[in-house]
């Protein structure tokens, strides 16, 4: 079996994917050679940080004036990000680990055509606002996502929609197993592969191949753009097994830290 290793553009966009994606109207990206700060209505995410020991009290400061406090913010630190002792640092101005169990993820890189998934899955491409909808319920049962967290994302749907379906990212996918909305995942483009992200499964369809289903259409659809390569980030609970077992290889291991303000 050939091996392909990947290149350094793709190992780039897979340790700091925020960098090189496109982004729909709703979302706002800040990049400098210091970081980078993207947002959407109800989040925030800050990664690709290269500052001096001396600058990350200001920076966080910074970040924490163009971030409004309620959005959900994240940071991503990555084997490259400066100073060596970024998390502690970060620590001492307030940020803590998750509470969601999400640490540490797995950055995945996948360059060959996914195991596809089972006849009894179908897939399709999210089209219409009911799909969207139906995607979104999905997405929040299959990762939990708080009560609050819901409440404050619900009324942006419908804008969130509008925007992804003008600017063709991010594309989402529906599983159907049985007739029923089963699991969902997301792709956002970019020059050097495809990101993929929100990828989730109702529990009663777990273990039937609806994930896998997810993979390999994201997969078709990259290679149908141009762009055959896929890159993640994937808990090692969750579906970090999966992937390596259809093909994606370890490029690092990126730490999350949150910002409660």
């Amino acid at each position: 079996m050939t091996v392909r290793v990947p290149s350094d553009q793709l190992r780039e966009f897979a340790q700091c994917p925020d960098k090189f994606t496109m982004i729909s109207p709703d979302v706002d990206r800040y990049i400098d050679e210091r970081l980078c700060v993207i947002q959407g209505n109800v989040w925030a995410g800050v990664s690709a940080v290269r500052v001096s020991s001396g600058d990350v009290d200001a920076l966080v400061a910074e970040v924490r004036e163009r971030v409004p406090a309620e959005k959900h913010l994240v940071w991503w630190i990555d084997p490259d990000a400066q100073p060596p002792d970024l998390e502690s640092r970060l620590q001492r101005c307030g940020l803590r680990r998750p509470d969601d169990g999400g640490y540490e993820v797995h950055a995945l890189v996948c360059t060959t055509a996914p195991e596809a998934g089972p006849h009894a899955v179908s897939v399709r491409r999210v089209e219409t606002l009911d799909d969207w909808l139906q995607s979104v319920e999905v997405m929040w049962d299959a990762h939990g996502t708080p009560p609050e967290r819901r409440a404050r994302q619900r009324p942006h749907l419908p804008d969130e929609f509008e925007a992804s379906q003008r600017s063709g990212v991010p594309v989402t996918f529906l599983a159907e197993l049985d007739g029923r909305p089963a699991g969902i995942g997301r792709s956002i483009y970019s020059d050097r592969g495809v990101f993929l992200i929100a990828g989730g499964v109702a529990e009663w369809a777990r273990g039937r191949g609806a994930y896998r289903a997810l993979v390999h259409a994201r997969w078709d659809d990259a290679v149908a753009r141009g762009t055959p390569a896929l890159v993640t980030e994937a808990r090692r609970d969750t579906s970090y097994p999966i992937l390596r077992r259809l093909g994606f290889s370890d490029i690092c291991t990126i730490r999350r830290l949150v910002d409660p303000r």
